[in-house]
């Protein structure tokens, strides 16, 4: 359980990096994303994407099952805070304060030209941006490794 934890982890991560950085048309869309906005995401969001596998593996080297809840804990909280940032304005229309990451614009004018245009299945509500398919295999990867470290924990 605990290398599946890892393995989810890192996937994740590179998943995460080669979404921001390579142009997948029509699952994303970076064309969109200026380069300084795609250098901060990833400087960033992949460390601490990275962290818990880190951590993962060390608390397993180690029996440290404390140390895998950790791990795992962190991860809940990027799980959380990706659902933040791309669930809130779509069901509530509430737009948390980190969405742009100083890039000088607003979320729903960053979601109108970058992620708008690519693919979405979720209905539209109003005019709230919808979270992407991109974004949504993202969050369920992220959280599929923090039940599994949780898990694996346990098991220490």
């Amino acid at each position: 359980m605990l290398i599946t934890a890892i393995c989810l982890v890192i996937l994740a991560d590179v998943y995460f990096v080669i979404t921001t950085l390579v142009d997948l048309h029509p699952l994303n869309n970076v064309t969109h994303a200026t380069p300084k906005e795609r250098r901060t995401e990833v400087l960033i969001n992949a460390p601490i994407l990275l962290l818990p596998a880190v951590l993962l593996t060390i608390a397993g080297l180690l029996q440290l099952p404390w140390l895998a809840g950790v791990g795992s804990g962190i991860e809940l909280l990027v799980a959380l805070g990706g659902l933040a940032l791309w669930w809130l304005p779509y069901l509530v229309g509430v737009t948390v304060p980190w969405a742009t990451a100083e890039t000088g614009t607003s979320w729903d004018e960053l979601h109108a030209r970058t992620y708008a245009h690519t693919v979405i299945v979720l209905p539209r509500i109003g005019n709230r941006p919808r979270p992407n398919l991109e974004h949504m295999i993202l969050h369920a990867l992220i959280l599929a490794a923090a039940i599994t470290g949780f898990f694996a924990a346990g098991q220490l």
